[in-house]
């Protein structure tokens, strides 16, 4: 293994971003995150903060919601600010500084932001909290969530690997085995299976552990798997690498971000969520003083598709997997459709 290689791979993916996040003073308003040294916004400007647990600069789930906020920022002229590697005993407190600064919108970034927002919302009742990847939504006015449909994706990207492989054998590399990602390789794995074929799963324990995504991906590959599914965050990277070594032997499919750029000739395409899409949808219903609430959003909504393909492709599994997702952009195949088909139990009601 060449691991300086390995090294370099990761630190891509983990400086895709390079920006420094900051933290509110309790009783200040946090400075504007853009960076550029201008006039602060007028004192009736929008404020919108963003809470993540993990660095914005992993290039994957944390990295889209920095985008998310910027894309805020470019499309309303809002002040932002964000706090980044935020541990869980820490929320409270970050979040409740974010709403006595003044902060009218107030995002926290996964599942793990639920409680935390619930408890906070009912203590700031004119402030607009909101969750990413979380069903918290609508337990109190001002708090609404949306998290990504499961399920039909991972049918899309199970198709696509059954295509491509040539030895029958598909390899999945995750960071950990959260309810939503259980449910995206359940599905894959028994699409994949539909074909004859046979899917071997691991699980690395860690968002940013790129040697652990290497170790695990080198295992499959020994194994016969030919095309390798990732959902990793920056883990990915060492997946990724391993891919790579096989020298156009192995195909890699990512997830979460647009990831081809990472390696054009080996990522054949990647199951894109646009977090930023989901993140605006915030900012509208607090625009348009909306109640919270809960919502899904996936294929059928247009805020998850297949991004950026590699031109070595075959075409016919190109355009086989386009066809599947086509049919769930238009409403012909649904999640409960899928599970029908495939004898499948949702993991997520």
């Amino acid at each position: 293994m060449n691991m300086k290689k390995m090294l370099v791979f990761g630190l891509v993916l983990l400086f895709a971003l390079m920006a420094v996040g900051c933290a509110p003073p309790a009783e200040e308003p946090a400075p504007s995150a853009d960076g550029n040294g201008d006039v602060p916004p007028a004192e009736d400007a929008v404020r919108v903060a963003l809470c993540t647990s993990g660095p914005i600069t992993d290039g994957g789930w944390n990295t889209l919601a920095y985008e998310g906020l910027i894309s805020i920022q470019d499309e309303y002229g809002f002040e932002i600010a964000y706090t980044e590697n935020v541990a869980q005993d820490d929320q409270l407190g970050v979040v409740r500084d974010y709403a006595r600064a003044g902060f009218d919108v107030i995002i926290g970034h996964g599942f793990e932001w639920g409680d935390t927002l619930a408890d906070v919302a009912g203590e700031f009742p004119d402030v607009w909290f909101a969750q990413t990847g979380g069903n918290s939504g609508g337990t109190h006015a001002n708090l609404t969530s949306g998290e990504f449909r499961t399920g039909d994706p991972g049918h899309v990207v199970g198709v696509l690997a059954s295509e491509l492989t040539q030895s029958g054998i598909v390899g999945f590399v995750g960071a950990m085995e959260i309810p939503t990602i259980a449910e995206e390789v359940m599905t894959a794995r028994a699409t994949v299976e539909s074909y004859g074929y046979t899917m071997v799963v691991g699980y690395t324990g860690s968002w940013t552990d790129v040697a652990a995504g290497y170790e695990a991906a080198v295992a499959q590959i020994a194994e016969g798997a030919d095309v390798i599914i990732g959902i990793g965050n920056a883990a990915d990277g060492g997946a990724i690498q391993a891919s790579e070594e096989r020298g156009g032997d192995v195909w890699y499919i990512g997830w979460t971000g647009d990831l081809n750029h990472l390696s054009p000739d080996v990522i054949a395409t990647s199951m894109v969520q646009d977090v930023g899409a989901v993140m605006r949808e915030f900012v509208r219903q607090y625009l348009e003083s909306e109640t919270g609430r809960y919502e899904r959003f996936g294929l059928a909504e247009g805020m998850m598709y297949l991004g950026t393909w590699a031109e070595g492709v075959p075409a016919e599994a190109k355009q086989i997997a386009l066809d599947v997702q086509q049919e769930i952009f238009d409403g012909d195949l649904t999640r409960e459709t899928i599970f029908d088909r495939l004898g499948l139990d949702p993991i997520i009601n």
